[in-house]
């Protein structure tokens, strides 16, 4: 292979290494055509050798012409797995890490900041890209799930919008804190980061638990959130059979669950996918992430009481969440996949019932995660409804 361009592009990484600010201990294996070279980091340095028996904790896999697009600063690495020209193995999280290590020109690929946000006791992980002056987006993921799950569609997004994906808190790299763990503690909690990064007025998307979130931020303060994107948002549940057994079943219990087999959560997580549009490399590197956070007791008792105030969410009465979704005057989308296994399509009925003005579609062919499995169409979409809202917004012209 020689003293190739290729080969040079990655040996060089040193001099253009920015360091670390997190104090980053990693080892990242790239995988670039046929060269295979390991870029370690730690903290304050940063040194590349030939792979040997070491144990990465991220393999990044490319082609050498998307490797050089994204050397030369014309395409970035989310650009790159959202267009699957590039595989991840490993951790999904720490392959967000690498790229911003590096300085590299400014030749039009998307650029994004990935840090570590503090608001009063709490620290929050945010995935922040497009343009700061862009009217803010922000994207709330799914129970058990994290930023990554929105990586697929954040590129076209962040050419309109300045995108803002955190970790919730409870999930992902983001603290675990003690608390109830349901929609509205988790509202005033993103609420509170938004203050912090001095967004006022913002548009929210959400998937599943994500959805149920935005809808109670909008309940919450219709003043601040202009529109809301329900991607198969979670609901109040009217049937809950185990209503009784759930209210006695403590989160503190999951502190022991601590080994999980990974076929059978690998096989939950196909399960909420529909079209086989998913590329297996996602499977197993979401997997890694999820195991690697399971192992926390705090993140496990987050999840089972995220989990548990879903089913407990009441439905109906003078407070419940029917009720005051009728109310809700912020303009909203939903999107529900027919095949979705956790949150029937069913529901797109009550919601339009509930909402005669949202716009409400089901898609066929689809489970539970639409961006991941049709980002394009969901792109086109979400870009869509804002853009409409956005024109009919008064407030759009003095924002």
């Amino acid at each position: 292979m020689g003293d190739s361009p290729l080969v040079r592009s990655i040996e060089t990484l040193p001099e253009r290494f920015t360091g670390s600010e997190a104090a980053l201990t990693a080892r990242f294996r790239l995988h670039i055509g046929r060269a295979v070279r390991d870029v370690i980091i730690d903290g304050s340095s940063c040194e590349v050798a030939k792979a040997n028996g070491a144990r990465p904790d991220v393999e990044i896999l490319t082609s050498p012409e998307t490797w050089m697009e994204m050397n030369e600063g014309r395409l970035s690495g989310i650009e790159a797995f959202a267009s699957k020209r590039l595989n991840v193995r490993g951790s999904i999280e720490k392959s967000l890490l690498f790229e911003p290590l590096f300085e590299r020109p400014a030749a039009g690929a998307l650029s994004y900041e990935l840090g570590t946000v503090d608001v009063g006791r709490a620290r929050y992980s945010v995935l922040s890209a497009g343009p700061v002056n862009a009217p803010p987006l922000v994207m709330l993921h799914g129970l058990g799930a994290t930023k990554s799950s929105w990586l697929p569609i954040v590129p076209a997004l962040a050419r309109r919008y300045r995108v803002i994906v955190p970790d919730l808190p409870g999930f992902g790299a983001s603290s675990k804190p003690r608390g109830r763990y349901d929609a509205h503690w988790f509202s005033h909690r993103v609420f509170a980061l938004l203050d912090h990064l001095g967004h006022r007025e913002i548009l929210i998307a959400g998937n599943s638990m994500g959805g149920r979130i935005a809808q109670e931020m909008a309940m919450l303060e219709p003043g601040r959130v202009r529109a809301i994107a329900g991607l198969c948002p979670v609901t109040a549940f009217s049937k809950r059979p185990a209503l009784l057994l759930v209210r006695l079943l403590r989160p503190e219990l999951s502190f022991f669950a601590s080994r999980l087999p990974r076929n059978r959560i690998k096989e939950s997580l196909r399960d909420l996918f529909a079209s086989g549009n998913v590329a297996e490399e996602w499977y197993e590197a979401a997997l890694d992430d999820f195991m690697t956070i399971w192992r926390s007791p705090r993140a496990r008792m987050a999840f089972s009481a995220a989990a548990r105030n879903i089913y407990l969410d009441e439905p109906e009465g003078e407070r419940g969440f029917w009720t005051r979704l009728k109310n809700m005057g912020t303009p909203a989308f939903y999107i529900f996949g027919k095949q979705d296994a956790l949150i029937t399509h069913h529901f797109a009925r009550k919601v339009s019932e509930a909402l005669p003005n949202a716009c409400v579609e089901v898609w066929d062919r689809c489970g539970h995660v639409p961006q991941i499995e049709y980002p394009e169409r969901a792109s086109r979409a979400l870009l869509g409804f804002f853009q409409r809202e956005a024109q009919s917004d008064p407030r759009a012209a003095t924002a």
